[in-house]
């Protein structure tokens, strides 16, 4: 097969293979495999050279779209494969935009807990970081810097502005208290000292 046109277009160019459109493609790969009128291509170099689009146009969108948000290894992979890009493309992309550091996992779970752990607990810390699509390692890792008085304090401070609409006068009070407090992921021990505290506190 045989390269008969190779139009330049601005950044991009169109090629035609024995006498038929073939693609249009950014100048700079055309240059890198070293296509021009005249060449002699065959299937495996084509190939190549449409992965090389491909990849670079999942590169450029992820680019584009962590300038706009915030996102996790996941999360822009699920939105590469909505786009339909193949897995060997995104794999490619993925590792790099890792190692350029625009993609971080870490950093993203650092920064969670540490906008939440004021309001959460570790286990829905947890929940919401392995949802998100992190890995087990870098959760346990990040969550490892709350002690028993941060999660406590941050507890205390959830279940005072609960109480300060809701009593604890009853056993059924006592259960919404628990869920409620659970579901904001603390666990028991902790839930059952804020508990007392508050009782405490007002029979004080």
């Amino acid at each position: 097969m045989i390269i008969t046109e190779f139009n330049v277009c601005g950044q991009k160019v169109k090629i035609s293979i024995n006498g038929e459109f073939w693609a249009e493609i950014p100048y700079l790969i055309a240059f890198d495999f070293r296509l021009q009128k005249g060449v002699e291509v065959d299937d495996s170099l084509l190939l190549s050279v449409e992965q090389k689009v491909d990849e670079k146009a999942a590169f450029d969108y992820g680019i584009w779209y962590l300038s706009r948000y915030v996102a996790t290894t996941k999360k822009l992979r699920n939105k590469l494969y909505e786009k339909q890009f193949k897995k060997a493309v995104i794999d490619s992309v993925i590792n790099r935009l890792t190692e350029l550091k625009y993609l971080d996992d870490y950093a993203f779970a650092e920064n969670l807990v540490a906008q939440k752990s004021s309001k959460l607990g570790k286990r829905r810390l947890q929940a919401e970081l392995k949802n998100k699509g992190i890995s087990n390692e870098i959760i346990d890792d990040v969550l490892s810097v709350l002690d028993s008085n941060d999660t406590f304090h941050a507890a205390m401070a959830v279940a005072q502005k609960w109480y300060r609409s809701h009593e604890l006068e009853t056993m059924q009070d006592s259960q919404k208290f628990f869920r409620f407090m659970a579901y904001r992921g603390f666990d028991y021990d902790t839930i059952n000292r804020c508990r007392e505290v508050l009782k405490f506190e007002k029979d004080d």
